[in-house]
């Protein structure tokens, strides 16, 4: 046997490996292998839910059932309509037209006057200043869902100007009992809102989150208000919030949901960036800072292509302006 044989020989029998150890391979790669994309896992739920009522239907549609299996089943069938609005999807893939808004502004108008706490039209019993600060601060900053799960009230800034909260990346958070726990992606910036927000931040942190125990053990400002699950008190889920915005889309009568506030927000940035004049360079270094973008960042290509459709479309148009004057 020679030198190299007798290398390879040792390492075979070096090489040892115990039954534990190679069910946790197992295991490894079973898991590996199950991961799918968002919108796979998201048709795959769906397909669920809507078997489940097929089921139901079939089962105890022309018999009926008592209250409670019915309240417990439209109890399960909500859940899982929010982990399939929580997965994602194409929407992003869908060529839209060029005037076509994600959210048409008489549908953001009504949102923002149905959600006042005041409003006659507001589809909540309870919760109505939180759920109007949830929407407005999205509306008007244009953060993520998970960074607004996020704030804390000294990310606010009581002082100075008096109009900006802080967004940043953090780690582990031990004071989050959240199971989810939400992330926030981008890089750290200021994000500016009006003074009047500003002062009904406040008045929710003095006047309404102070009434609840739990809140004292943790600086995160929305919390839960509902006690059924003795969670009052506790910072809100990211499930709570989706499913605040699937209430508001039942009473809209238009789906919507956080992220489309964030877009929303980038249509009117460009609307009052042209009106002020701002150089379209500058417009797009601004637009980077404020969704907390790198500068090498080529997200807000998403957004700037709308703006270059249109102004194609204009110059197209008055090309075919000055040719149809010609003949």
């Amino acid at each position: 046997m020679n030198k190299d044989s007798r290398e390879v020989d040792s390492n075979i029998k070096d090489f040892r490996i115990s039954d534990k150890h190679l069910r946790n391979i197992i295991v490894a790669n079973q898991k590996g292998m199950t991961k799918v994309s968002n919108e796979t896992l998201k048709g795959r739920i769906r397909r669920l839910r809507c078997f489940l009522i097929w089921l139901f239907e079939q089962f105890h549609g022309a018999h009926g059932v008592d209250g409670e299996s019915n309240k417990k089943f439209a109890k399960l069938i909500a859940k899982m309509k929010l982990d399939e609005d929580g997965c994602g999807g194409n929407e992003g893939q869908e060529v839209r037209g060029v005037e076509e808004s994600v959210i048409p502004d008489e549908v953001f108008l009504k949102l923002l006057e149905i959600i006042m706490p005041s409003s006659s039209n507001n589809p909540f019993k309870g919760s109505r200043v939180r759920n109007y600060l949830i929407v407005h601060l999205l509306a008007f900053s244009g953060i993520r869902r998970g960074a607004l799960a996020k704030l804390k009230i000294s990310d606010f800034n009581f002082y100075g100007t008096f109009d900006q909260i802080s967004i940043y990346r953090s780690g582990n958070e031990p004071t989050d009992p959240r199971a989810e726990k939400p992330n926030q992606k981008t890089k750290a910036h200021l994000a500016t809102v009006n003074k009047g927000l500003m002062f009904d931040v406040k008045f929710y942190i003095d006047h309404i989150r102070t009434d609840f125990f739990r809140a004292q053990h943790h600086d995160f400002l929305f919390v839960s208000e509902n006690d059924s699950k003795s969670t009052a008190g506790l910072p809100l889920s990211l499930k709570s919030i989706n499913a605040v915005f699937q209430k508001i889309s039942t009473v809209l009568g238009f789906h919507i949901h956080p992220h489309m506030l964030r877009h929303k927000w980038n249509e009117i940035f460009d609307k009052q960036g042209e009106q002020v004049g701002v150089d379209a360079v500058l417009l797009e270094d601004i637009r980077k800072y404020a969704m907390g973008w790198s500068q090498n960042s080529t997200m807000n290509s998403v957004y700037n292509d709308k703006r270059l459709a249109l102004k194609a479309r204009e110059l197209s148009l008055a090309y075919q302006n000055s040719l149809d004057k010609k003949r």
